[in-house]
């Protein structure tokens, strides 16, 4: 994300507030013993899911954050998701700084994988429209702004599938989920680590919890510096309810305020 704070989902900028925080993953406990798995959760992932966020950048409230599936529909002949992650400035914070970011990939329903994806941000000065399609039978990304075509493997994720895809895996308690994740012009595999478990209170209630933390070495929903973890409810619905990202100045924190799932 560029530009703002590194880490920052809401393309927040530096030295807003910033509070310190010296292990955003302190209080998270892993099990007395080992080599425990949750099983995958094919059914995480539901059309008609909308979950709300409060984002604070340290003790400053910055505004709202979304992600949304609004719909099933035909990309190219094939069904897929639409995911969409949202995210806008308060009226106090865009006095000075205006965030409006609208983030959409196309998930293909049965494969869980990126088909396209594409961007529309405005933070401050900067704004930016991108759009990638996948071109699978020619193992290529194809960037519209320029015609560049870079090199994929097959089934990868982009910077926003890749979190729902995280939501479906089988979980290895104190281990990672690794697979193909293609962002900023590059191609490679990510690693999601499974920290452990921790009970969040949120507004939109209480949960048990298990954290994981992409190991971020490409930009795209987050900026590729700093550290995230990501907590997503320990059930079927692996929905997340919190998001911190611990930044040189300080944290960024994303909670969940409103659930709607149909």
């Amino acid at each position: 994300m560029a530009p703002g704070a590194p880490g920052a989902p809401a393309g927040l900028p530096p030295g807003a507030g910033a509070e310190p925080d010296s292990d955003i993953a302190g209080s998270v406990t892993l099990p007395s013993s080992t080599g425990e798995v949750i099983p995958a959760s094919p059914t995480a992932i539901r059309v008609g899911e909308s979950l709300k966020f409060s984002v604070r950048y340290g003790f400053i409230s910055a505004g709202d954050a979304w992600l949304e599936i609004p719909e099933v529909r035909t990309w190219h002949g094939k069904p897929v998701y639409n995911l969409v992650a949202r995210a806008e400035s308060n009226k106090f914070f865009s006095a000075f700084y205006r965030v409006d970011n609208r983030i959409e990939s196309y998930w293909d329903t049965t494969g869980f994988f990126s088909r396209r994806y594409s961007e529309n941000r405005h933070e401050g000065g900067y704004r930016e429209l991108s759009e990638i399609t996948f071109d699978y039978d020619r193992g290529e990304a194809i960037f519209k702004a320029d015609g560049q075509a870079i090199a994929i493997p097959p089934q990868c994720q982009d910077a926003l599938s890749s979190f729902y895809y995280s939501r479906t895996q089988p979980l290895p308690i104190g281990g990672s989920v690794i697979f193909d994740y293609h962002a900023s012009h590059k191609s490679q595999p990510i690693e999601v680590r499974v920290l452990g478990r921790q009970r969040i209170e949120t507004p939109a209630g209480t949960f048990n919890c298990i954290a994981i933390e992409p190991i971020l070495r490409a930009a795209g929903i987050f900026k590729n510096q700093g550290r995230l973890v990501i907590w997503i409810t320990d059930d079927d619905r692996r929905m997340p309810v919190l998001m911190k990202s611990k930044v040189t100045i300080g944290s960024i924190s994303v909670v969940l305020t409103e659930v709607k799932r149909s």
